[in-house]
């Protein structure tokens, strides 16, 4: 188990597996709201990197990813997730 405490928004998936001598990572974290959205997306581009990810979120973001289209809350987390 490696414990790295860094900038989520400045990591390199790939460059970190690498470091941690692992093909695939664990991420477990508490999203702040205003750059829950940044993060997500940024986990999605390094799926092939990420094993699972255990995240805490707002209700709100929440409801945008399980949004159906036609709703209000519809939005592109609901169409990438």
């Amino acid at each position: 188990l490696s414990l790295l405490h860094q900038d989520v928004l400045e990591v390199d998936w790939q460059a970190m597996a690498k470091e941690v001598d692992a093909t695939q990572l664990s991420v477990i974290g508490n999203l702040p709201y205003y750059i829950t959205s940044q993060i997500l997306f940024s986990l999605i581009d390094a799926s092939p990197r990420i094993k699972r990810a255990v995240i805490t979120l707002q209700l709100e973001v929440a409801e945008r990813i399980c949004s159906p289209p036609g709703c209000k809350a519809y939005g592109i987390l609901s169409v990438v997730s």
